[in-house]
């Protein structure tokens, strides 16, 4: 879905055949993609779709498997949407060197919503983009009923799954459970504790908007491969 399956030197050529390509360039430079010449500055990004061919650049990339299905021509990010992506990518980079599969799965997430609002923003559709600002609205509410957000609209609920899945790369429920994945994850990762001591599983399941701990935990470790608990330990030694 959002895998990154390539991070590293953007002179590692082949792996854009297959996936999105994003460019961080370390000096100023020319990118022929799909007909277009892009020109991007040193501190911007280029973001190429799956399926158009592409030259030119130097730098970090990475490459995210079937993501942003609702773009359709390169596009290049400046600004703080430049950095924030820049910075991910970085992330990208240096975890894949690691090994550490957990987090690069996260980070595609995060790139992918990243690019999606800086580049990509434009080609969601109006449906889309109200069921991801309803997604954000319940993240962390275990009575969020995402059914409910669709069927609100006044479109047929089976059309709102379809176009978010070919817009956004996921169905709002996948979207939805990666958000809450990565939200647990980042509350591991931080080592902020309540007042007395670490969250607990239960804690950490509510603020990510499960009521039962239990249903909580086989999500996480379906999503990551360790328990929750197994995850805390593993960001405890690594602190």
């Amino acid at each position: 879905m959002n895998d990154i399956i390539f991070a590293g030197d953007a002179q590692d050529r082949g792996a854009e055949a297959f996936g999105t390509y994003i460019l961080c360039p370390d000096m100023n430079c020319v990118v022929e993609a799909g007909g277009r010449t892009l020109r991007v500055a040193s501190g911007e990004v280029a973001v190429v779709p799956r399926g158009i061919d592409r030259t030119g650049g130097r730098g970090r990339a990475v490459v995210i498997k079937n993501a942003l299905s609702g773009l359709k021509e390169a596009c290049v990010i400046g600004g703080i949407g430049a950095r924030d992506v820049s910075e991910a990518c970085s992330a990208a980079v240096r975890y894949r060197a690691l090994g550490n599969d957990a987090v690069i799965k996260s980070l595609g997430h995060l790139i992918v919503a990243l690019v999606g609002t800086y580049c990509g923003g434009n080609t969601l559709s109006p449906a889309v983009k109200s069921v991801l600002a309803e997604i954000e609205r319940g993240l962390s509410d275990p009575l969020f009923s995402l059914e409910g957000a669709i069927r609100a609209l006044p479109l047929n609920y089976d059309y709102v799954r379809k176009l978010f899945r070919r817009e956004v790369g996921a169905t709002p429920l996948e979207y939805l459970t990666s958000a809450r994945m990565e939200r647990a994850a980042a509350i591991i990762a931080s080592g902020v504790q309540n007042r007395y001591s670490n969250y607990t599983v239960a804690q950490i399941a509510e603020m990510c908007g499960y009521s039962e701990p239990l249903y909580f935990s086989r999500v996480f470790k379906n999503y990551y491969g360790l328990s929750p608990s197994q995850y805390i330990e593993r960001a405890r030694r690594g602190r």
